[in-house]
């Protein structure tokens, strides 16, 4: 039931607003049996989306933020640590105020590609 409202969200369709309306309001209290699996394409998709001025920095951290603070979501196991390390790489901006650069997109993606940690 929720599966098709968390990969619209995953795949940037949907916002994190719209994903907590359609879930009921509180994305940590949401409890499901098979956890959505991000992968390092859809990570790298948030980036470049974020990079060629399709979403915000606000959207960004929401996605973020979404995938690492509930329980709706997993990693791929082959990628799971460059996944995570860029993702708290990009955590960080919200707690720390600063810039999401090109050369920092750019050094993410390359991460991500070649299957290594941050």
């Amino acid at each position: 039931m929720y599966n098709d409202y968390l990969m619209n969200f995953r795949d940037l369709q949907i916002s994190k607003k719209e994903l907590s309306d359609k879930l009921g309001g509180n994305l940590l209290a949401v409890k499901i049996d098979n956890p959505i699996v991000i992968y390092t394409s859809d990570v790298i998709n948030l980036l470049n989306t974020y990079k060629s001025r399709q979403i915000t920095i606000e959207r960004l951290i929401d996605w973020v933020n979404t995938i690492w603070f509930t329980e709706l979501f997993t990693y791929d196991d082959t990628h799971c640590d460059s996944i995570a390390s860029v993702l708290n790489r990009l955590e960080d901006l919200d707690e720390d105020d600063r810039e999401l650069t090109e050369s920092d997109i750019n050094n993410y993606i390359n991460a991500l590609k070649n299957n290594r940690e941050i």
